[in-house]
């Protein structure tokens, strides 16, 4: 991968490597280092690829944020309706938030979706609106959304409420279960998108 601020080109392996090791560690305790030990590599070489620590740390996010909204598209890519997509998204947050409950030895607790929240939140959450934008687009011209309602505004709202399952407790709904979670979307997500409420 090609890192465009640095120029510096950055092997695959390498970035998984980074990526885990920010994934493992958070970025308090991230080092080149750690990298380094998980990649199999000397310290320099990781050094080579991306100039300081601070930079590999924003290279990281930068991958893990797009192999999430890249990993949301591909779970809803079969479901023909907007309410569908919503729902398989939501499943792929519920599953983060359970791989976050067994934290790995010397390691954070914590969910991709959680770290990018706390470290990149404004990038993770654009890329996300801007994944849903065109798919709310589309709904609205198969009847499914009132074409009244803003896109962008609307794939806000999807975003808030998708993000919501990794956040907030479970409440009243079993986040454990995944038909719970897709009657819990389907009876509600869409709601607010008809234009029934408009007034």
């Amino acid at each position: 991968m090609r890192d465009a601020a640095s120029g510096r080109t950055t092997s695959p392996a390498l970035l998984d490597a980074t990526a885990g090791t920010l994934r493992r560690l958070g970025p308090r305790q991230f080092t080149l280092t750690a990298v380094a030990d998980a990649a199999g590599v000397s310290r320099g070489t990781v050094h080579n690829a991306f100039g300081s620590r601070d930079h590999a740390i924003r290279v990281a996010l930068d991958h893990l944020a797009s192999a999430f909204v890249d990993r949301m598209a591909e779970e809803m890519s079969g479901a023909t309706t907007l309410v569908d997509q919503i729902a398989a998204a939501a499943l792929l947050v519920c599953a983060h938030r359970q791989r976050s409950d067994h934290a790995m030895a010397g390691g954070i607790n914590e969910s991709i979706l959680v770290l990018l929240l706390r470290n990149d939140g404004d990038d993770v959450a654009n890329r996300a609106v801007a994944l849903w934008k065109p798919r709310v687009k589309a709904a609205q011209s198969h009847g499914e959304v009132s074409p009244g309602i803003d896109p962008g505004r609307a794939a806000e709202w999807i975003v808030r409420i998708l993000f919501s399952f990794e956040l907030l407790p479970p409440m009243g709904v079993n986040l454990d279960s995944p038909r719970a979670v897709r009657r819990f979307v389907t009876e509600f997500a869409v709601t607010g998108l008809t234009g029934g409420g408009h007034g």
